[in-house]
């Protein structure tokens, strides 16, 4: 296959070291389904210039986080008017931004945590304990905090801040079964196997995610026809609703027969460990394969633009 695959790894965002493993797994991967692959670790725009000199047919975005998964670099590319997967500039945006995303899930009647938005410390709290505490603008479950006294808030908010100088996000802590949906176009977007997450602590945090042992994951998980249905019909509105494109994982709970939702990544992990490969492979799709699917779709953009 004479089609020239740039995988973008790394970035510039907290997420950097996920995305340098997620980089490395979808090189191997798009080898093996016959492309021409090479790589470029993005540190600064410099590291970008190269791409006139190799050629690149698509760039394969494996960047999670700001500057990678937030529109900025999906932004660059249309400017110069290069292909890559995954969902443009606005799904991105609004997908990385949990405010605004949440503001558009409102209006699609998808129910959330009940929430506020907090730009600095104290604040009037309208939220009765207990409380999630995250950065509004990150991923990785980085900065994420349950608080359980008024005593611990203080310190859970300058934990967000840290990944995210704007404002956090405040929001009530919905106890139920944790559950994810990888969606795909394939071509048209589909739902993936539900996957239950069940971390041994109370919080799936970013120790527990990326801490082997700490988790177990259930796929497909164990949910009645009917209700199974209704999640993954819940994760394909929300996909739809921001404009998402390719592939993502949307996040949520299921409380008492009701799906809350929790967010969007528009640039899941694909490390060998990651959740949406854990779901195609459920269905009998191999990590090349799913690889390959997202590569066409934006070849498919580029071919239609002609």
């Amino acid at each position: 296959m004479d089609v020239r695959v740039c995988v973008l790894k790394g970035g510039i965002s907290a997420e950097r070291d996920i995305s340098l493993k997620s980089g490395e797994n979808v090189e191997e991967a798009l080898k093996k389904a016959g492309y021409f692959v090479f790589s470029i670790d993005f540190k600064n725009s410099e590291s970008l210039f190269s791409l006139g000199e190799k050629k690149a047919d698509v760039v394969f975005i494996a960047l999670h986080g700001p500057g990678g998964e937030d529109g900025t670099v999906q932004g660059w590319f249309e400017l110069i008017g290069v292909a890559y997967t995954g969902s443009g500039v606005l799904a991105s945006a609004l997908g990385m931004d949990k405010s605004f995303c949440r503001k558009i899930w409102k209006l699609e009647n998808l129910k959330q945590p009940e929430y506020q938005i907090v730009k600095s410390f104290p604040f009037s709290l309208k939220l009765s304990l207990p409380l999630i505490v995250k950065p509004a603008r990150s991923g990785s479950t980085l900065g994420v905090s349950l608080v359980k006294e008024r005593a611990e808030l203080e310190y859970a908010i300058k934990q967000a801040f840290k990944y995210d100088r704007e404002y956090v996000i405040v929001e009530e802590y919905i106890q139920g079964r944790e559950i994810t949906v990888g969606v795909i176009d394939d071509p048209e977007p589909r739902a993936l196997p539900v996957i239950e997450i069940i971390p041994r602590g109370e919080l799936y945090d970013y120790h527990t995610k990326y801490t082997q042992g700490m988790c177990e994951y259930v796929v497909p998980a164990n949910f009645s026809e009917a209700d199974y249905i209704k999640i993954q019909n819940t994760a394909l509105k929300a996909y739809n609703s921001l404009g998402c494109r390719d592939f993502a994982r949307v996040d949520m709970i299921w409380r008492e027969g009701e799906v809350y939702m929790l967010e969007v990544n528009t640039i899941p992990g694909l490390t060998a460990g990651s959740l949406l490969p854990r779901a195609a492979k459920a269905e009998g799709i191999e990590f090349p394969q799913l690889m390959d699917k997202i590569v066409k779709q934006a070849l498919k953009r580029k071919d239609e633009s002609f």
